[in-house]
């Protein structure tokens, strides 16, 4: 049986609904080479997904694209959260996605991103969603393997990295040398590979914050 408590039944919602991307994007059945298609069809995978787990005429399943949280900013930026869905008055998710192509370079930047969605997602989850995700798709290597120098050993993404709750992540990188994140729980990187690309899952709960 789907489970009756919201948050628990939003949780099998989007772990259903990235178990069907995955396989719909390993077999190529949209166009996606960056973020936004991402974001789109995740998104509407997530939306029919959730209104399957509608139990009752009482629930109500809604899905939102870039909702702007104003107590959250970055680099003096106000953050918008890339997709947030919920069953409606009962329980609420934020959601981050990264897609980050070899051919894109950066990937000292990408793993400050990465920190960056990591915590806006738990700062979320802290004050208003009652879980969080961050999604990530790659498929360069350097996300994948231990760094031995730079960024890589600061803001590490490797294989089976845990984070170190309560202590600050400070960059050092050039143009994000002002960034510092603080991350309250660990998190582990436990990167899936499927046809030359990596994903990564991380779950954000409310309750653990």
């Amino acid at each position: 049986m789907i489970q009756n408590e919201h948050t628990e039944r939003l949780n099998e919602v989007l772990d259903l609904s990235w178990e069907i991307f995955k396989s719909q994007f390993i077999n190529k059945r949209h166009e996606i080479n960056k973020e936004a298609p991402f974001q789109h069809h995740f998104a509407d995978i997530i939306n029919k997904v959730g209104n399957l787990f509608c139990l009752t005429r009482e629930d109500a399943f809604y899905t939102d694209l870039e909702t702007k949280f104003p107590n959250l900013k970055f680099e003096n930026k106000h953050k918008y959260i890339d997709i947030t869905c919920e069953f409606y008055k009962k329980s609420k998710c934020a959601i981050e996605l990264k897609f980050k192509k070899e051919s894109q370079g950066a990937q000292d930047h990408g793993r400050i991103d990465i920190f960056q969605d990591l915590e806006a997602v738990e700062l979320a989850c802290k004050e208003v969603f009652n879980i969080g995700k961050l999604y990530v798709i790659t498929d360069s290597k350097a996300y994948i393997k231990q760094s031995i120098k730079g960024v890589g050993t600061i803001f590490s993404t490797h294989n089976g990295y845990k984070t170190i709750p309560n202590v600050p992540y400070v960059s050092t990188s050039k143009g994000r040398d002002n960034i510092s994140i603080m991350l309250q729980n660990e998190y582990n990187f436990n990167w899936e590979e499927i046809q030359g690309y990596y994903f990564l899952s991380i779950t954000i709960r409310k309750k653990f914050l």
